[in-house]
């Protein structure tokens, strides 16, 4: 709980093009609501795996979420990469 009482975080996509997503994301307590909006590009593994192969890098192990639970392209949230220079 933050000083001034609870804190609500909500997440709205407003935008989808291609692989990009755009979302607002607000943050209300009782004195204050705060507003941010993002744009991110999301990849599949392939083509970051293939990204980081041509700056010179080598993929050493993925994780699907940030307690290093295995990959599953069709639940994880998250693509960890541990990645280390190639030779």
């Amino acid at each position: 709980m933050s000083p001034g009482g609870e804190l609500l975080e909500t997440l709205e996509i407003t935008g989808k093009q291609d692989e990009f997503i755009s979302f607002q994301t607000n943050y209300r307590s009782p004195r204050v609501t705060l507003t941010t909006n993002s744009t991110l590009l999301f990849q599949s593994r392939k083509q970051f795996e293939a990204l980081l192969a041509r700056s010179g890098l080598v993929i050493r192990e993925v994780f699907g979420d940030w307690d290093a639970a295995p990959f599953n392209p069709a639940r994880s949230r998250e693509i960890i990469s541990i990645a280390e220079i190639a030779g």
